[in-house]
């Protein structure tokens, strides 16, 4: 017993509050990998249509065509 009586307890029992740390530990890295997957995936396909697409505007009945180097948010 201690001087006080406090955190003294009664006997030596293992406690255990992770029912399955294991199994949640699995779900919550695959659920990880898929989302970066799929950001990585939309990443290319953002990258692939700002290569691919062709805008041009008319303006005053001479086109001007949109450029990637226009675009200062992604230089």
């Amino acid at each position: 017993m201690s001087y006080l009586g406090v955190g003294v307890s009664p006997a030596n029992i293992p406690v255990n509050h992770a029912t399955d740390l294991n199994a949640t530990d699995r779900r919550l890295r695959l659920t990880e990998l898929v989302l970066r997957c799929a950001i990585c995936g939309l990443a290319v396909l953002s990258a692939l249509l700002l290569t691919t697409a062709h805008q041009v505007k008319e303006v005053f009945l001479v086109e001007k065509a949109a450029k990637y180097s226009q675009m200062k948010a992604l230089t």
